[in-house]
């Protein structure tokens, strides 16, 4: 992407963690120069506990971050379980219950870390002018949305169509300053190959697995006038089920789409461990992301 002005900003964008985060990641980061830190979402694993402690952790970072909480933030196996399986919607109302109260314990784990969703904030970074659009939380992809009973308990949304309605409506408080959308998963449109940057790798059958919600916010925002430079997310995994690898950025209509889970994000290099994280590079109207490893 070409672009024009000499105000440049640069943020850290963290995939999918999943529990491979130590000290070494926080010296780094807070020594990094990053304006902010992005992290993508699934600090956790399959257990609450060892996720909180991560999250916890996060609290020493001086440079200011944000979190949109994954399928694996806030719950528990037997309730991802549920939200997998094809058709347990009775399983998946029974075990969605107490997600509120976990959801609220992993915002307070995060401390200055703000958990957000369904949400906007307006920002400056190096003197950049920025909105930062958030999507839907806790998604797992598809054409359904995941713990359906708590995003209509806390946000009011009970199907695809309000997500999108509320999507919309975030675009429409950015102001005139361009937009960078963060997400866990990414937006459908980009590929149906299993391979896709956000395809479906685990199913027989090949196709989209991207948001459909965030794919209608980010082609709102354009026809609104808008500029969108970048939209960050992970979720599906870069290294594919069957060893193939997915692409890590694409371009399309001139926004650029990030998908920063390369996981595990920590790795073994002659006896030394290497850390995973994408450097995203925000003009008033190019993006440039880079994949690095410290």
């Amino acid at each position: 992407m070409n672009g024009g002005a000499t105000q440049a900003a640069t943020i850290g964008v963290i995939g999918d963690v999943h529990l491979f985060w130590d000290e070494e990641d926080i010296t780094f980061f807070n020594g990094s120069g990053y304006d902010l830190l992005l992290f993508v979402g699934d600090l956790a694993g399959y257990i609450q506990v060892r996720g909180l402690r991560t999250a916890r952790s996060l609290r020493k970072l001086d440079v200011p971050a944000m979190c949109i909480p994954g399928n694996h933030d806030g719950l528990h196996a037997l309730q991802l379980g549920a939200e997998i399986a094809p058709r347990a919607r009775r399983l998946r109302n029974a075990f969605c219950r107490g997600q509120e109260r976990r959801c609220r314990s992993f915002d307070r784990a995060l401390g200055h870390v703000e958990m957000v969703g369904y949400s906007h904030r307006r920002v400056a970074l190096s003197g950049l002018p920025l909105n930062v659009v958030a999507g839907r939380p806790h998604s797992i992809g598809g054409k359904r949305l995941a713990c359906e009973r708590y995003l209509k308990s806390a946000y009011g949304v009970d199907s695809m169509e309000t997500s999108i309605a509320m999507l919309k409506s975030l675009v429409d408080h950015c102001d005139e300053a361009p937009i960078l959308f963060v997400a866990h998963n990414g937006p459908s449109g980009l590929g149906d190959r299993a391979d896709s940057i956000w395809g479906c790798d685990f199913r027989r059958k090949e196709e989209d697995w991207g948001d459909r919600d965030l794919e209608e916010a980010v082609r709102y925002a354009k026809r609104s006038g808008r500029t969108v430079l970048a939209t960050v997310a992970g979720h599906m995994h870069r290294e594919t089920k069957s060893g193939k690898r997915r692409p890590g950025q694409v371009e399309k209509d001139g926004v650029l789409y990030v998908n920063a889970a390369e996981v595990p994000r920590h790795r073994k290099v002659n006896g030394s461990t290497r850390r995973h994280h994408v450097k995203l590079t925000l003009t008033a109207n190019a993006a440039t992301a880079a994949d690095v490893w410290v």
